[in-house]
C-alpha cells in the first residue's frame, strides 16, 4: 500500500472504494469532459508542480499536494493511485507542454534553414524558461520500471518527424554529405543541450539568459548544417 494512502482507498475493501488495479494509469487518463472537472484537474496538477519544485521530491505527498490544491486527500485519490502515478501526469502535461509550443513555433517558422533553427531553439528554450524549475525535479524522480511508454518519448518522437519535415524542405542549404543524419544529430544536440541547461542551471550557471542561450545553440547547430564535411572519415590506421 502506498506510504501516504488513506486506509480503504489504495486497496478494494466493502467500502466502495476501488482497487488499484481499477484506478487510471497515467496512459489511459484523459481529461475530464465537464469543463468544471478539467478546470479542478488543472488546478491539482499545478498544484503538485508547485510541490515537487518547491519542496521537493522527499516532501512530495499526496496529502501535502491535497493541502495546497484545497481539495481532500480522498479527492486525490479518485484521480491518482499513488505519488508516483501523479508525479507521471506531470511529465505528461510537460512533454506535452514543449510539443504545442515547438510544434507551433515550426509552423510558422520562416523558410529558410535559419528559420527552422532559430524557430526550434526560440520556442525550447522559452518553454524551458517558464518550466525549468521543474525540469530537475522531474528527472530526479527516474522512471517507473513498470510504467507505460512515457509521454516524453512520444513527444520527442513527434517533434524529431516535425523537424526533419520542416528542415528537410531546405536540405540544398546543408553542406553535409548526408542531409538526414546532419539533420537528426542536429535535433538530438540541441534537445539534450536544453535538457542539460534546465537540469544543471541551479547549481552550473552558464551566465546567458535564455534568449542568448537560444541565439548560441542556432547558431552552432547552423554552422554544423553549413560547414563543408568530407565525405568520407579515415579511420585511424593500426599500429604495425
Amino acid at each position: 500500500m502506498t506510504k501516504d494512502a488513506p486506509p480503504g482507498l489504495a486497496t478494494g475493501d466493502r467500502s466502495g472504494h476501488r482497487s488499484n488495479l481499477d484506478r487510471p494509469t497515467v496512459s489511459n487518463l484523459h481529461p475530464p469532459r465537464q469543463a468544471r472537472s478539467r478546470a479542478a484537474l488543472q488546478r491539482l496538477l499545478a498544484s503538485a508542480e508547485q510541490v515537487l519544485v518547491n519542496e521537493g521530491l522527499e516532501d512530495f505527498t499526496i496529502a501535502r499536494v491535497a493541502e495546497h490544491a484545497g481539495v481532500s486527500v480522498g479527492g486525490v485519490y479518485r484521480r491518482f493511485a499513488s505519488k508516483e502515478q501523479l508525479i507521471e501526469a506531470i511529465k505528461q502535461v510537460l512533454a506535452e507542454r514543449v510539443e504545442r509550443a515547438v510544434s507551433e513555433a515550426l509552423d510558422t517558422a520562416e523558410p529558410s534553414l535559419s528559420g527552422v533553427i532559430e524557430a526550434f531553439t526560440g520556442a525550447l528554450s522559452e518553454t524551458l524558461n517558464e518550466t525549468g524549475r521543474l525540469v530537475p525535479a522531474v528527472l530526479a524522480s527516474g522512471r517507473r520500471v513498470d510504467a507505460p511508454e512515457e509521454q516524453g518519448l512520444r513527444t520527442i518522437t513527434s517533434l524529431h518527424q516535425r523537424f526533419l519535415e520542416r528542415a528537410s524542405l531546405h536540405a540544398e542549404q546543408i553542406r553535409h554529405p548526408d542531409s538526414v543524419v546532419a539533420l537528426d544529430i542536429a535535433f538530438r544536440s540541441m534537445i539534450a543541450a536544453g535538457t542539460q541547461r534546465a537540469a544543471a542551471s541551479p547549481w552550473w550557471p552558464d551566465g546567458l539568459t535564455w534568449r542568448e542561450w537560444s541565439r548560441e545553440v542556432a547558431d552552432m547547430a547552423l554552422a554544423y548544417l553549413t560547414t563543408e564535411h568530407r565525405k568520407e572519415r579515415r579511420r585511424p590506421s593500426k599500429a604495425r
